[in-house]
């Protein structure tokens, strides 16, 4: 039985009050039950939302309630619903219609199984739809399989028409691993839609050759000791990626840094007007003393449990040291890549450590691989080798002699020598020793675990395959048997 769109609601508010109607009124029918399954996923379109308005593109759907497997009404295309919530439940309505009260889920699922689009929002989506009511919000989720799924990643995350043939294959691979070792049947949802997992446009972004690579991988993953791995990936780790635990707690076995000189490809791709891709590689970003300042205020509001007190802030030390997962804490060892894993800010009223991605994130930086240049103020050697700013002029300074005494420099003098790369160069003791602004010199676009995706790009140029390009990022190119690209168990 077809129910008209306008009465979708009164329908709604009968299946799940049937004590105060009565059930010769309308015909009952069993709904469809929300698709389960080892390859399918369940990825968050919206979270938090007031209203979720749901067309149908293409294919019939039926509208049913989940949970009490009661189907409410069919939607063809063209037709639409909306969805509000209502205390813990849901206000459901269609073109023109009436009011009425559902549970606190509803499902348009295809009537044909795989057959199907329904647009939310600006984008159009294959598969099933459940809108749920959470603490008096939407979400809005959608469940397909992970390969219709990939179809609609694989163009946002590496959807160059230029790309190669194997490039795209391991992404796939890698992006279709991702999305399955995600999978949390604790959770209503398994990913979200944007860049915290993978970037999905669905049904409206897929393309011809994209869509080919996933066809041509499908149900492949990646497979490390028998065990599907957490497969990370980044845009460009900059000419070497990271080990797991410089960016993040855990190490993991297929998550260590490796060379990555392919990564460069990106400064001889074509460019547009911003610089992109070559902005993935290379970049330069300068902040002043004072929006540096603003940037402790903007700290301490999102982060009030572990505010940055140190009154006015007067310099910054970078330092590419290795974490050490055993005792949780940051070591004195240089890491691999030259990832900043340590931020010392030093202020008027005292000093602060930020930690790994802590760092890029205080930042906004597009990695945190890059080299800290002061404008302004004095730079010295400390101990231990590190450079590090003096913080004020020579004048007021003290040098370290043979014999391990403090000493004033070039006592007597107002100015004093020191070895640069053009020869010895006279400075005054008088000049100041305070910086005013910091350049970051850095290169790479993301965190730096796993593929790069412009790594792979270069790698599959320069004609390897995508079991090669996979084998290089997740095993360090060992070929020991420990990884393999095999059918998703």
């Amino acid at each position: 039985m077809t129910i008209p769109a306008r009465s979708i609601k009164a329908f709604l508010c009968f299946a799940l009050c049937l004590a105060l109607l009565s059930e010769g009124a309308y015909n009952r029918t069993e709904g469809a039950a929300i698709p389960q399954g080892e390859v399918v996923v369940r990825v968050a379109l919206g979270l938090g939302q007031k209203e979720a308005v749901l067309t149908v593109s293409q294919g019939a759907y039926g509208i049913s309630d989940p949970d009490s497997g009661v189907e409410a009404g069919r939607l063809s295309p063209g037709e639409r619903i909306t969805a509000s919530p209502s205390g813990i439940g849901l206000v459901i309505s269609g073109d023109g219609g009436y009011p009425g009260a559902s549970g606190s889920r509803i499902l348009l699922a295809p009537m044909d199984a795989g057959h199907g689009v329904v647009t939310y929002g600006a984008r159009s989506y294959r598969g099933a739809i459940v809108v749920e009511n959470k603490n008096g919000l939407l979400n809005v989720i959608n469940i397909l399989d992970v390969d219709l799924y990939l179809l609609g990643v694989l163009p946002m995350e590496m959807g160059l028409s230029t790309a190669p043939a194997e490039a795209l294959k391991a992404q796939a691979v890698v992006s279709r691993t991702y999305a399955l070792k995600k999978k949390n049947p604790a959770a209503s949802y398994d990913l979200v839609s944007g860049s915290s997992d993978q970037l999905y446009g669905g049904f409206g972004s897929e393309k011809e050759h994209t869509t080919a690579a996933v066809e041509a991988t499908a149900g492949q993953g990646i497979y490390y000791d028998g065990r599907l791995i957490e497969a990370f990936f980044s845009s460009n780790s900059g000419g070497y990626t990271e080990d797991a635990e410089n960016v993040w707690n855990e190490s993991l076995p297929y998550a260590k840094a490796v060379a990555s000189p392919y990564d460069a490809f990106a400064l001889e791709a074509a460019q547009d007007a911003n610089g992109y891709p070559g902005n993935t590689y290379s970049w330069q970003v300068r902040y002043t003393i004072s929006e540096l300042q603003s940037m402790i205020g903007k700290w301490n509001q999102d982060n009030p449990s572990s505010p940055i007190n140190i009154g006015s802030l007067q310099s910054l030390s970078a330092h590419a040291f290795a974490f050490d997962p055993a005792t949780r804490r940051v070591t004195d060892q240089a890491n691999e890549s030259g990832r900043i894993t340590r931020l010392d800010l030093a202020g008027s009223g005292g000093a602060y450590s930020l930690y790994r991605e802590g760092v890029r994130s205080f930042l906004g930086l597009r990695s945190a691989m890059f080299t800290l240049i002061p404008e302004g103020g004095i730079a010295v050697r400390n101990g231990a080798g590190a450079v590090v700013m003096l913080g004020q002029g020579i004048a007021e300074s003290k040098g370290i002699t043979a014999g391990g005494q403090a000493e004033d420099i070039n006592p007597g003098g107002n100015s004093f020598f020191i070895a640069t790369a053009d020869g010895v160069v006279e400075m005054s003791k008088n000049d100041a020793g305070t910086v005013t602004a910091y350049v970051f010199d850095g290169k790479g676009y993301g965190h730096g675990v796993g593929l790069s995706q412009w790594g792979a790009i270069g790698m599959a140029q320069a004609g390897m395959t995508y079991g090669q390009i996979i084998e290089y990022y997740y095993n360090q190119n060992k070929n020991d048997g420990r990884l393999a690209v095999m059918a998703v168990q």
